[in-house]
């Protein structure tokens, strides 16, 4: 029933998001780094504000889903994905590094949390394993996906602006979709 629920697909465009666009970014860092003229050190370095923000995005997003709800915060969990990938675009300064990585910590901590419950609040908890299940299969294409799509751009001569851009444009797309359909995610008895 999930599978034929078009609800499931606008909400794992999003949720998918940051798996296959994260592991492109952490899989070409160097590439990242070599196109910026930043030091080889600026992104390890950086992935330390990416742990504080994931972490603290992490305590925050149980907080606000306790308060809130899942179906009200997803919207947002790719917000800070998307800023980074304003700041990839438009900043060449190492320190955007720091924001850049800052910004991603953010949106995977939030995503961490809101992939559970989003699933167990519109669909229940009867068949959440299989959910689950179906939703990690996903998420191990789309990180698959995000290493060859990003290599298979820079072999073609996209500059990391570039990728930076289409990546974006990807999480405009399927936020817009998500707002578009937001009124209809409501939670769904599913039949045994």
């Amino acid at each position: 029933e999930v599978i034929k629920d078009y609800r499931f697909y606008i909400l794992s465009l999003n949720m998918l998001a940051g798996p296959w666009i994260i592991t492109g970014i952490f899989v070409y860092q160097s590439f990242i780094s070599d196109a910026k003229l930043w030091s080889s050190f600026a992104i390890p370095k950086a992935f330390m504000v990416y742990s504080i923000t994931s972490i603290l995005s992490l305590i925050l997003s149980g907080f606000l889903v306790d308060k809130f709800t899942s179906r009200r915060l997803v919207p947002i969990v790719n917000i800070p994905l998307l800023l980074s990938m304003v700041t990839l675009f438009t900043f060449q300064n190492e320190i955007s590094a720091y924001i850049f990585l800052g910004l991603i910590g953010a949106s995977n901590g939030l995503a961490n949390i809101l992939g559970s419950s989003t699933w167990a609040e519109i669909y229940g908890v009867k068949y959440i394993g299989s959910i689950k299940a179906l939703t990690t299969a996903l998420m191990v294409f789309s990180t698959a996906f995000g290493t060859a799509f990003f290599g298979i751009l820079i072999d073609k001569g996209f500059s990391v602006e570039n990728i930076a851009f289409i990546s974006g444009a990807y999480i405009v797309f399927s936020l817009l979709l998500l707002v578009m359909f937001r009124k209809n995610i409501e939670p769904i008895k599913l039949s045994n």
